[in-house]
């Protein structure tokens, strides 16, 4: 509560730190472990405050026109459309508030943050707000030997351990950028066990999707990478150490990913997928947000008596936004996608833009981890995937400007008829 309490005036006089205070809190949740703050709208505190800043110091930023920010300002625009039609009125607004806020801050934070400076701040907030969970939970799994399932912060979007696991996933691709970016020192240490420590976290969670999704990325970056058949082994002999050593328990769990057929678990996503494409079928703009009830499955789901959530960013936006609302989810995504590959081969081999580059690579396989472990996991409005899209336009800002500062510091070729002649010897 101290803490909280000293960031909001610095909040008032530098909306920069505010609407950072704005990320860590959306992520983190650190008020949900404070008994008299647990309720209290800590992060609407910071973003009025942000706003207020911005408002008195005259600091507004340039609105970075890209792909990505006009497709989020169609996607608020749309979802506000919808859910003024949602079979779920009361509910549905409750979700566009949410999901509102968070485009709006996204948008902010892409006007105030357009300096490397700023964008590596924007980073290592995110890793150190999601970080803390894995770093805590990898040392949780060690001590209790994988007998227990890793939790998030109650009444947020992590507070699932699936959930956690999908963040989780997405942070580490960012902490691989920070390890490439620490050549020697404590620090490149720390990093690395952190990195490892997520990995357990990860592993303990007990999500199928997250160990799915965990292999899939370990691929990707693995054959990314200069080292690739050693880091492909190296990932053999840790899921064969896992496999090893991992509890009755987990191994239980995990066995269900090949009789799926026969899991209640899946079964009932399959329900909810079919629910999705039938009330996207009836209504093509959706039903709006939390449309996902018993009282709908009734009339669109395949087993009316089989309730679940959606289980996929995939159908939840169909179900809840319609084909158009998907459309514009997965253009957000895509343009993301090309934009970071993009980025990638601009930057590769150039002088001074080498961070550049491995940030290009991370935040790619930061998404891609999304795309993935969201094939299983109903977090399409998660907080986090929007500020990944965010720092990824901000890339492009400050490579953009960087490239520009180089241009203007070298000076033009004079014409070899206008030289000046040779003084006499």
């Amino acid at each position: 509560m101290a803490v909280l309490a000293a960031c909001l005036p610095v909040a008032l006089w530098n909306p920069q730190f505010g609407v950072l205070s704005y990320v860590w809190v959306g992520l983190m949740n650190p008020h949900r472990f404070v008994y008299r703050l647990s309720t209290f709208p800590v992060a609407l505190t910071f973003a009025l405050a942000t706003l207020a800043a911005m408002v008195v110091r005259r600091r507004f930023g340039r609105f970075p026109v890209r792909t990505e920010t006009v497709l989020i300002l169609i996607w608020c625009c749309y979802t506000t459309f919808t859910t003024t039609l949602a079979l779920n009125q009361q509910e549905a607004w409750v979700g566009w508030d949410r999901l509102s806020k968070i485009l709006l801050m996204a948008i902010v934070a892409s006007m105030l943050l357009q300096s490397r400076k700023d964008l590596n701040r924007l980073i290592l907030v995110i890793v150190g707000s999601i970080g803390f969970f894995a770093v805590k939970g990898g040392i949780f799994s060690i001590l209790t030997k994988g007998n227990y399932m890793v939790w998030g912060p109650p009444d947020s979007f992590i507070a699932d351990n699936n959930d956690l696991a999908l963040a989780e996933l997405m942070i580490l691709p960012l902490l691989l950028y920070f390890i490439r970016q620490e050549t020697k020192g404590w620090r490149r240490l720390a990093l690395r066990i952190a990195f490892v420590l997520a990995m357990i976290g990860i592993a303990f969670s007990y999500s199928r999707g997250a160990l799915v999704a965990g292999a899939g990325l370990a691929l990707v970056i693995a054959w990314r990478s200069r080292y690739r058949f050693r880091a492909i082994t190296l990932g053999l002999v840790a899921m064969g150490l896992l496999v090893a050593f991992a509890p009755q328990a987990w191994m239980e769990r995990m066995h269900t990913i090949k009789s799926y057929q026969e899991d209640q678990s899946a079964l009932g996503r399959f329900n909810a997928w079919g629910f999705a494409w039938n009330l996207a079928n009836a209504r093509p703009i959706g039903g709006g947000f939390r449309a996902f009830t018993p009282d709908n499955f009734t009339r669109y789901a395949p087993d009316p008596d089989n309730y679940h959530e959606a289980h996929s960013i995939y159908f939840q936006v169909l179900g809840e936004q319609g084909y158009p609302g998907l459309i514009i989810f997965l253009g957000i995504l895509g343009a993301s996608l090309l934009r970071l590959q993009k980025l990638r081969k601009e930057t590769q081999g150039q002088p001074g833009l080498k961070w550049a580059f491995d940030l290009a690579e991370m935040l790619q396989c930061s998404l891609i981890a999304y795309a993935m472990a969201g094939t299983f996991l109903g977090l399409a409005y998660f907080d986090l995937y929007y500020y990944i899209i965010i720092a990824g336009v901000l890339l492009d800002v400050v490579v953009l400007e960087e490239r520009r500062r180089v241009v203007a510091t070298v000076p033009e070729p004079v014409p070899a008829g206008l030289r000046p002649a040779a003084a006499p010897a």
